[in-house]
C-alpha cells in the first residue's frame, strides 16, 4: 500500500500571497476615503511652523504672562444664530482695544466645516464676531490667532453643539 501525502504549502502560500493583496487593497481605499487634513491651529502651514516653532511658543508664554483672556463657553445651539465674544485685558485689569483677532470655528480632524468669523465690533476690550450658524451636532473648536503689542498666541476652545 503506497500512502500519499498531500502538500498543502504550496497552496497556503498563494493564498497568503493573495491576502496581503486583499489588505493592502483595502488600506488603499480606506485611506482614499479618509484623506489626511492638516491642522490649522497656528493659521499656517505646518511647514512654517515647524521652522518657527521656538518662537511661537516663547511668544505664546509672553503673552499669557502679561495678557488675560476670557472667551465664553457656551454651547452652539442648532437652527439658531451663534455668536463669540472675545475680552482681552493686562493682568492689571487695563482693557486692549488695539488686537488684531482672528476667529475660525471648525470641527476636529476636518476643514470642511471651517467658518472664519469677522470682528463686528471693539470696545472696553470687548471684540464681538459676525453670528453663525451650526447645521451639524457634536464637537466643535473655536480657534483664535491674538495679536497684541507685537506677542501673538494661539488658542483652541473645545463646545459642543446641541439641538
Amino acid at each position: 500500500m503506497s500512502s500519499k501525502k498531500a502538500n498543502y504549502w504550496p497552496h497556503s502560500i498563494v493564498l497568503a500571497i493573495f491576502g496581503v493583496f486583499g489588505l493592502c487593497v483595502w488600506t488603499v481605499k480606506k485611506a482614499a476615503d479618509n484623506p489626511v487634513q492638516m491642522d490649522s491651529f497656528y493659521f499656517e502651514s505646518y511647514q512654517d511652523v515647524d521652522a518657527d516653532i521656538n518662537n511661537i511658543i516663547l511668544e505664546q508664554r509672553k503673552f499669557d504672562k502679561i495678557y488675560t483672556l476670557e472667551i465664553p463657553r457656551d454651547n452652539f445651539k442648532m437652527g439658531e444664530k451663534n455668536s463669540i465674544e472675545i475680552k482681552i485685558s493686562k493682568k492689571d485689569g487695563e482693557v486692549i482695544n488695539d488686537a488684531n483677532i482672528s476667529v475660525v470655528i471648525t470641527r476636529p480632524s476636518t476643514v470642511e466645516f471651517d467658518k472664519n468669523l469677522e470682528l463686528v465690533s471693539e470696545e472696553e476690550g470687548l471684540y464681538k464676531f459676525s453670528s453663525f450658524d451650526i447645521n451639524k451636532p457634536g464637537r466643535w473648536q473655536i480657534m483664535s490667532k491674538i495679536t497684541v503689542d507685537g506677542l501673538t498666541s494661539f488658542n483652541k476652545l473645545e463646545v459642543n453643539a446641541t439641538k
